[in-house]
Parts: C-alpha cells; structure tokens; sequence
C-alpha cells in the first residue's frame, strides 16, 4: 500500500513537470523579501521556480524515504535512499548513473537505512550507515574501502549511543558525525577511526521558568530537576572557504552556526528565520540556503547571515509541483539550482533560478564584496521589475557615496531607511561645509544672538511701560512660574499649592507637550527615525503622550485621597501639567541636535532624552510629596501604587471594551436577524 501511495505521488509530481508554471501567479507558493532596515517582507516576483522532479520515472527502482543529497563540484547528485538501503547516484541532469551499497546483507559494503552522504574532492564515498550504527567509506565507483564503527575511547561518555546520521570531512580526512539525539555536538573523528572529542556543541538556551527555579530552590531541590540539555545537532555541512555549517531543530537561536576550525561561530549564535530548519546549503557565492521542514520554506541569506527573502510551501495532503510534504535535505549546484529531497513524496525536486533571481543575488553579490560601481547595472535591471524593495536604493546610495555624490547618496539612503549609510554620507556634507563655512557661521551666530539679546531687551522694556490687563499678569507670572519649576521643582510646586492656575496656561503647557510630540516624530534626524513617516499614526502618537498622563492624574488623586493626601483634584490636575516643562525644554534641543550628529555621535541626544525622562519621574515624585503633603518614602510608595492602579486601569478599560464589543456585536447581529426574518 505505501509503495502504490509513492509510485501516485511521485506520478502526479513527474506529470506536472510537462507543464511548468510560465508566471509568477501560477506558482503554488509565494516569493517575499524581508527588508532588514524595516523589519517588513514584501511580496516579490519569484527568485526560484520548480523545474523538474526526479527519483520516479527516471529510476528503475523508484527512491524510497530520501534523506540526504550530496552535490560535488561537478554537480553529481548522491542520494542517500534510505528505505531502499543504498547510495543512488544523478548526473547534473537528474539521469540515474548508478547505486552503491546494494551488494547483499552478507556483504561488508550493504548499507542499512543510510541517512547522510558527503563526498571528498578526490571522490571518496562517506556514507552515514545509521541502520548498521557505522560509518562506510566507498571508492568513486562504488568499491567498498573499510567501515568505521563506534570509537573506542575513554573520552567518550559512558552509554554514549553512535548511531550517526549525516556527516562530512575535511581537506585533512577528519570526520565530523552528526549522532541521533545527541546533544554534545558533531563527533570528531580522525581518518584512522580514532575519537578526537566532540566539536560545535550548541548553547544551553535557558528560559524564564528554570532561571526563576534556580533563584528559589536548593541545590538538593535542583539535583532532582530534569537537567536541561543543548540543542542536538541535526545536519552540517562543509563549505568550500573550510568554515563547517551545522542545522539545529527545535532551537531558538543558533539554528544555523558557521564554525571555523577552533569551533567559533561565526554568526555568534544568532536567531535565525524559523526553528525548524532540517539541512542548509551554501553555493559558490556563499549565499545561504536554508530549509524549513515545517512550513516547507526556502530561505535565503547573505553571506554574514541576514535572511534576504524566502518562498516556499508544504502541504502534507497535496502532490503539487513546487509542494514539498515533508523535506529532509537541501543542495545547490554550479548553477545555483536547489535540490530538495522530500522523504514523503519519495521524490527529488529541482528549483531554477529566475533572470530576476540572478539579477537581484548577482546584484547582492557584489554589494556585499564591496563592489559597488559593478553591481549598479544590476541594481538598475531589479529596479525596473521591482521598485519596492529598499535594498537597491542602498546599493545606489553606495555607489554615489563611494563617487563622492553625497546629497545624492543622502536620497537614497532615506528611501532605503539606512541610518547607517546616511549618517556617513551626512558627515561628508557637514564636513565639507565646516570647512568652507564655519567662519561665516560663528560671525553670523554671533550677530544673531546680540540681535536677540537687543530685541529682548527692547520688548522686556515696552512692557514694563505699558499697564497690562489682569489676565496678561497672571499669565505671565504662571508662566515664569513653569521656568522657575524646572530648576526648582520643590519651591515651584510649594507656589503651586492651593493656587488655581488659569485654564489658558494648562492648555498651553498641554499644546506645547502635544506640538513638541509632533517635533519629535517629524523633525527628528533622519538617523533616529528611519522609517516612512507617511506611516505614523497621528492620533496613536499623541494618545502615547496623554493617555498615561491622563491616567496618572486620575490614579494619583484617587490612591492620595484613599491615604489621606491633602491635594485637590485641580491641584494634581495643574501640578501634573507642569511636571511636563522639562519635555518641551528638553525636547526642542534635542530635536535641534539631532538634525546635525551623526551615528557615532547619537550619544548626545540620547543623554539628553534620558536626562529629560530622568527629570519628568523626578518632577512627577516631588509633586506627589508636595501637593499632598506626604514624606518622600510615603511619596515614593505612593509613586509605585499609582504605577499599579495605572496598570489596573488599563487591563479594566481593555477588558470592558471586549465585552462592549462583544455586546455590541451580538446585538448588530440580533437586529440583522430580526430585519432579515421580519
């Protein structure tokens, strides 16, 4: 029955492949771009395409439960076939050649569901022989050499199970073994079958459950815990520049590590797209291959890591061309073709690159080596097919940044959100411009200030001759009274105390607040908000401001009033208005600041920012210790309570707006029914 369930499949796979998908929208899966800038995937043309399906008609004995696939620089295909117990061999056409390890049970050479193949450069044959718990090296025709079996070692741990799965080796013959299960890393092996530790362990990843256990319990209580174990290794792969790439399941982070020779990752233990990754593959331009087994995605990196886009899908009832059900193995060949073995389908299918694939990752190519004048004709062609993606806009900024085009490379790093490139290209400008004009700038700033310290002066003195009405004096002594505050915030808040503050001057501390909010998102440096400002929500940005504002004045006066505080709700109300001084002085310079450092120098304004919100909490205590005529511990605590009663108002409001949902829907629904029926 399962073997008239594979040959349906693999039928229904090699007929589709008569009639090949023309267009992006006939494709069973989608194509997207994960912009690293914005942290956003967008749907792209496709990069790769199905192309044909192999192990079924082309085979006398079709492929049995694939697991692993091996291409060689001359881009033969060895499948490990694991439920036909052999080594199948391709050509670069997917033409069967030849089987190896089929000589018979009795023979030293008969394989046992092998599950993992690596071929050397000089065309030996390693083959994980996991059935047989062995090692089994083959000649390039297939001839038996010799069998390695578990090492004998005082190293290895007691009752440590050698059951290898895949496995590669090195230009010196040292075998680096992938065992079932095993959670200490590959097994290192010497080409004499000699056990030389253990390499490429993964991280204990430790979660907030076990990090809280070990703060509460003793060490007999942690004794009878079930140790926690690291990730087990499940495929690797060698890569040409000699740098190991392992595949871990299950992990959060570290999924996919590129470990030099001394075992340092060279992605430091990175997260990586998706945590059910099976194999990863790497071509000659050092692009990454990655294969999800549970969504059936295909993704791919640049050579330090950052996923550029993935496609793909898996279905596990459907037999459709460009469907994996459930995929064991992924490797590329001279051409940049992936082969994905899937050992439900019992089949091999082949995915070709696109001329917008190889325009794009041609293009990426040379950007990242550095070569930015020769990736521009590559830029211009995906641009012409896709002028959505951020990435050729930074490789155009590159280019006229290297030609010393600076306020062009300024464009096109904010339409690609490079903070990093703009920022470079913008220290040129400045740069350019102290050089020519800084002379000019200080005689010009220093005119500017003794003209306004002129016309201050002038204005201060027109008013004191002039009788102003009541409302004016008040005004402005309310408003002196909010720059006094900000240097002197207990005296300020003393004055404060059972006065009435005008509805005039509390609105305009609260519009001020609201403008310099605006500021803050729009006239920002490019550099501390590099992302699409057409996007930002208005409303969203302001309620940011006020709502917690708006709630700590109401949890404030009620949590005070429980505890005996002596303030009015005016009093917590106008009080509260004033803690908000420093955010419009602070603010403004700030934002006038950011609009001249570069990256390097961010520091600055992030001192600023953070003094600012320092000064705000500091503001916010004393008014409760002062309008209230509470100790400062007795402030403090009350600080904390309102932080809680602010949290509780919340978690209420979020809960009552459900349910008035949900209300509110059953009744549009009642009412739909009724005038239905009626």
């Amino acid at each position: 029955m399962k073997l008239l369930v594979a040959c349906f499949a693999g039928l229904q796979l090699a007929m589709a492949t008569l009639i090949p998908p023309k267009a992006s929208a006939s494709l069973p899966y989608s194509t997207w771009f994960m912009d690293q800038e914005t942290n956003r995937a967008i749907r792209i043309q496709p990069i790769y395409v199905p192309g044909q399906v192999i192990g079924y008609t082309d085979i006398d004995v079709p492929l049995s439960e694939p697991s692993d696939l091996y291409i060689t620089a001359d881009d033969l295909v060895y499948v490990a076939d694991t439920g036909n117990n052999r080594i199948v061999v391709f050509d670069q056409q997917g033409r069967y050649l030849r089987s190896i390890g089929e000589e018979g049970s009795e023979s030293e050479g008969s394989l046992n569901a092998p599950e993992g193949v690596f071929v050397t450069g000089d065309g030996m044959i390693y083959v994980a022989d996991t059935g047989n718990k062995r090692v089994v090296v083959y000649e390039a025709e297939g001839q038996f050499v010799r069998a390695f079996n578990k090492p004998q070692s005082s190293l290895l741990p007691e009752g440590y199970f050698y059951v290898p799965t895949k496995l590669v080796v090195d230009h010196r013959g040292v075998m680096y073994i992938v065992n079932k299960d095993s959670y200490q890393g590959l097994l290192r092996m010497n080409g004499e079958g000699q056990f030389t530790g253990f390499f490429g362990v993964n991280k204990t990843q430790i979660d907030w459950l076990t990090r809280l256990k070990r703060s509460i319990l003793n060490q007999h209580q942690l004794d009878q815990e079930v140790a926690k174990r690291p990730g087990a290794i499940s495929n690797v792969t060698y890569s040409t520049d000699r740098f190991l790439l392992t595949t871990s399941f299950g992990v959060d982070k570290g999924q996919i590590k590129k470990l030099n020779a001394g075992g340092v990752d060279a992605f430091l233990n990175k997260s990586f797209y998706g945590s059910k990754l099976v194999d990863t593959a790497i071509d000659s331009d050092r692009f990454l291959y990655s294969m999800n087994s549970e969504s059936g995605e295909i993704s791919v990196y640049d050579p330090y890591g950052q996923v550029l886009l993935y496609f793909g899908a898996s279905d596990k009832l459907a037999h459709q061309h460009g469907i994996v059900n459930y995929p064991t193995s992924l490797g590329v060949n001279s051409k940049k073709e992936l082969w994905v073995a899937d050992s439900s389908l019992n089949v091999l299918q082949v995915f070709k690159r696109t001329a917008f694939g190889d325009s794009f990752l041609t293009a990426v190519k040379l950007y990242t080596e550095g070569s930015y004048e020769q990736s521009k004709p590559y830029w211009e062609e995906v641009v012409e097919q896709n002028g959505m993606m951020n990435l050729p806009y930074k490789g155009f900024g590159e280019i006229a940044l290297h030609e010393k085009r600076y306020k062009e490379a300024i464009d096109h790093f904010r339409d690609s959100f490079d903070a990093a490139g703009y920022s470079e290209a913008f220290w040129n400008i400045r740069n350019n411009w102290i050089q020519n004009n800084l002379f000019f700038a200080v005689v010009l700033l220093a005119i500017f200030a003794l003209l306004l310290r002129y016309f201050f002066k002038r204005i201060r003195r027109f008013v004191k001759g002039r009788a102003q009405p009541a409302f004016a004096i008040q005004y402005g002594r309310e408003a002196r009274d909010a720059w006094y505050m900000l240097l002197h915030p207990y005296e300020g808040f003393y004055r404060l105390k059972e006065r009435t503050i005008s509805w005039a001057m509390i609105l305009t501390i609260v519009l001020l607040a609201i403008a310099v909010r605006l500021l803050s998102i729009f006239k920002m440096g490019f550099i501390f908000h590099p992302y699409d400002l057409s996007k930002v929500n208005l409303l969203l940005e302001v309620c940011l401001l006020l709502v917690p504002w708006t709630t700590w004045i109401i949890a404030n006066y009620l949590v005070s009033a429980v505890k005996g505080g002596e303030g009015r709700f005016r009093e917590v109300l106008q009080a509260s208005v004033y803690a908000l001084v420093p955010y419009i002085v602070l603010m403004l310079p700030a934002i006038i600041l950011s609009n001249i450092v570069v990256l390097e120098e961010r520091i600055l304004v992030d001192a600023i920012t953070q003094v600012m919100w320092i000064w705000i909490a500091i503001q916010f205590v004393i008014m409760n210790q002062v309008i209230h005529n509470f100790d400062f511990l007795e402030s403090l605590k009350i600080a904390v309570i309102t932080l809680l009663t602010i949290a509780i108002i919340w978690i209420f409001t979020v809960i009552l707006s459900g349910l008035s949902f949900n209300l509110f829907d059953f009744l549009k629904q009642i009412y739909r029914e009724v005038t239905f029926y009626g």
